[in-house]
Formats: C-alpha cells, sequence, structure tokens
C-alpha cells in the first residue's frame, strides 16, 4: 500500500510540473486533490471492509462455539434420561424377582429372574456411570481398569456378552473375507486393519457416509448425531447398539489405548459425562459425526485429545 501511495505522489507530482501557465496549474492542482481525496475514500472503505470481516470472523467462530457447547449439552441430557429409564426397569425387574420368591416358583424360573434383575441394576449403574460428569477416569490407568472389570462381572455376564454374541458369530461365520476398502484413507497406511467381513462391512457404511450433515437426534440415512453414526454403521455388520453414546459405552468393554484397535468406539467427556463417540480407524484416527458432519478426525492432538476417555469394544473383528 505505501509503495502504491509513493507511485500516486510521483504521478501527481508530474502532472503539476506538467501545466502550461498558471491557469492550467490551478486546473491541475484541483483535479489532483480530487484524485487525492478520492483515494483517501477508497482506501477508508477499504479498511471499513477488513474491519467488518474480522468482526463477520469472530461473530462465525462464536457461534461455532455455541454450537459445540449446544450439541454437547444434548447428548449429556440424553444419557441423563437413558439412565432414569433403566434405573426404572431395575425395579421392575427386582419386584418381578420379588415376586417371583414370595410366591416360591420354581428354582430355574428364580434364578433368571434373578440374574435379569442383576443385569438390568448392574446396566443402570452403567449407565448412570456414563452420564457422571467424572465418566471415563477410571479408565485412564491399568490399575482402575482391574477393578473395575470385577466390580462390574454382571455386566460382563449379561449386557456385553449379549451385545457381543451375535458379533463374535457374525466375524468368525465371516472371517474369510477380506478388507481392503479403506487401506490407507484414514492417514495411517501402515495399520493393520481386521479382515473380517463383520469390520469391512461397518467400515465401508461408515464411509459411504462422510460429509453428510449432522443433526441432533438424527439415526441416518440423511444426517446423523454422533450415536446415531455409530449405531447405523454398526448394524451394517449385523452389530445392535445401544442408543445414546453413554449407552454404548456401559455396553462396551473397555480397553486400553495399546489395546485399541480399528473397530473399536472411542469415547469424549466434556465435564457432563459421555458426550460424544466415534469409530477408531488406527493411526490416532477416528471417524465421526459432529459438528461439521461425518468425517475423519485426529484423536492424538488437539481439541479431540483434550476430551478423549478412552476406548471400548463393543465387536469382536
Amino acid at each position: 500500500m505505501q509503495c502504491k501511495k509513493n507511485s500516486n505522489s510521483n504521478a501527481y507530482l508530474d502532472v503539476i510540473l506538467g501545466a502550461d501557465n498558471f491557469s492550467d496549474l490551478v486546473n491541475r492542482v484541483s483535479a489532483v486533490n480530487q484524485l487525492v481525496d478520492s483515494d483517501q475514500s477508497i482506501l477508508e472503505e477499504q479498511q471499513k471492509d477488513e474491519q467488518a470481516l474480522k468482526t463477520t470472523q469472530a461473530s462465525v467462530k462464536k457461534t461455532q462455539e455455541k454450537q459445540q457447547k449446544a450439541i454437547a449439552d444434548f447428548e449429556v441430557q440424553q444419557n441423563k434420561i437413558e439412565a432414569q429409564k433403566a434405573e426404572k426397569e431395575a425395579v421392575v425387574a427386582q419386584l418381578a424377582a420379588d415376586q417371583a420368591t414370595a410366591e416360591k416358583a420354581k428354582a430355574g424360573l428364580i434364578s433368571e429372574r434373578d440374574k435379569q434383575a442383576a443385569a438390568a441394576a448392574a446396566r443402570a449403574q452403567a449407565l448412570a456411570a456414563a452420564a457422571a460428569p467424572t465418566a471415563g477416569e477410571s479408565t485412564a490407568s491399568a490399575s482402575s481398569n482391574s477393578s473395575s472389570s470385577s466390580a462390574s462381572s454382571n455386566v460382563s455376564s449379561s449386557n456385553t456378552s449379549a451385545s457381543n454374541a451375535s458379533s463374535s458369530s457374525d466375524s468368525s461365520s465371516n472371517s474369510s473375507a477380506g478388507n481392503s476398502s479403506n487401506s490407507g484413507s484414514t492417514g495411517g497406511g501402515s495399520v493393520s486393519q481386521p479382515s473380517g467381513s463383520g469390520y469391512s462391512a461397518m467400515i465401508a457404511a461408515a464411509q459411504a457416509q462422510l460429509g453428510k450433515p449432522y443433526s441432533l437426534g438424527a439415526t441416518g440415512p440423511n444426517a446423523f448425531d454422533c450415536s446415531g453414526f455409530t449405531s447405523y454403521a454398526f448394524r451394517a455388520a449385523g452389530i445392535s447398539l445401544p442408543r445414546t453414546s453413554g449407552g454404548q459405552y456401559a455396553a462396551a468393554t473397555k480397553v486400553s489405548a495399546s489395546q485399541a484397535k480399528p473397530g473399536d468406539l472411542v469415547f469424549f467427556n466434556y465435564g457432563g459425562g459421555i458426550a460424544h463417540v466415534g469409530i477408531y480407524v488406527g493411526g490416532g484416527q477416528m471417524i465421526n459425526a459432529q459438528n461439521n458432519g461425518v468425517k475423519y478426525d485426529n484423536i492424538s492432538s488437539g481439541y479431540w485429545a483434550r476430551y478423549l476417555v478412552g476406548y471400548g469394544r463393543v465387536a469382536n473383528f
């Protein structure tokens, strides 16, 4: 801008010095003054436009931050509602077990009712833990993982085995098919991908949604929220997942970062309980539905790394 200003000044000086007489000089000076005023006006307008652009950019950034917070709050509320529903189901199951005992039903029926009540109570406890502000902190160390696994043996024998049984049999019966469709697509080409057709079907369904928009409560196929997207992708492999991120966290078998492999779920907590879930694809990457739509994201650094709480396995791909 300084170079242009100097160039204009030299040009204006040439015009003035080229006057033939005093009258011509006066006319030329007047014309130059008008040109200078015009240049100044253009410069001021440009500065105003730049300031307006900065103001607009700041406004857009604030709007995006508000949208991200609204998404997190919505997911947390969903998890709390699911936890409340699970608590009510646990009470109903316990009442049924008590009634069976009071009526001296057959030993086998009583035992089954007790198992259902215990499973419902364990599920309610797991969902309540997922909705707690500190959800996921206990998975940060191996020692807390081992203690939580012994405390949740009922979840392993009921919810987790029930949700994984069909995926295990599905992947084992279809393990002859290969998975080459997403090699190198995650930015980590050297990552070993599962070879079962169950994983191939799941990841193909997930990748087919890339670019689709985010919408609160959406389960596809035109738009998704985070847990709606993971449910949709795993359904393609014949695996049914709970509807919310908290429910999926409660149903998953927790694994450490070193044990995580493509096909595991990855969970996040913004401070109010489990509020986001994605599908781990290896190489520090996940595919997920977030504020900017369905896309790949790096979870080993930046925004997502700050809120990462751990990994969970819902299928033995």
